[in-house]
């Protein structure tokens, strides 16, 4: 299974994210490949079996919290996704609040099946990433 990661960063946290599921995802015998949701090309999704798309939370605790400026202008630039299992993620400070929802709905309304959310905050998250991998994996091998 070929699964493509898309994410956005500003200042490298959530690049860090993708490339450590990249690498994860890779030892469980997973073709994993991570390239940046703004530029990615339409032959790059298309060759893709599955996505994992990921963001960073912008906003203050409490207000304007959601996924990243540029993120949806990004999801919107991804053609069809075809019915393809897909599952979001976030990084952030404290809480992503409705952010994967927000994220998973866009995602889901590029043609994407959302199977999953996961969230990475930057204290311990890359610790997360075995487990989250796996649980990804878990996820599209039952799609």
């Amino acid at each position: 299974m070929r699964v493509l990661i898309l994410y956005e960063t500003r200042r490298g946290f959530t690049l860090t994210v993708a490339r450590a599921l990249r690498d994860e995802l890779r030892g469980l015998g997973l073709e994993a490949s991570a390239a940046p949701l703004r530029g990615v090309d339409a032959g790059t999704v298309a060759a893709a079996d599955a996505f994992v798309v990921g963001t960073w939370v912008k906003g203050l605790v409490l207000v304007g919290v959601g996924p990243a400026t540029g993120t949806w202008e990004g999801v919107q630039a991804l053609p069809d996704l075809g019915g393809k299992p897909a599952i979001v993620f976030c990084t952030c400070e404290v809480s992503p609040r409705g952010t994967l929802d927000v994220l998973g709905d866009w995602v889901q309304d590029r043609g994407a099946e959302v199977l999953g959310r996961v969230v990475f905050r930057r204290k311990k998250s890359l610790a997360k990433a075995p487990e989250a991998a796996a649980a990804i994996a878990d996820a599209f091998a039952a799609a």
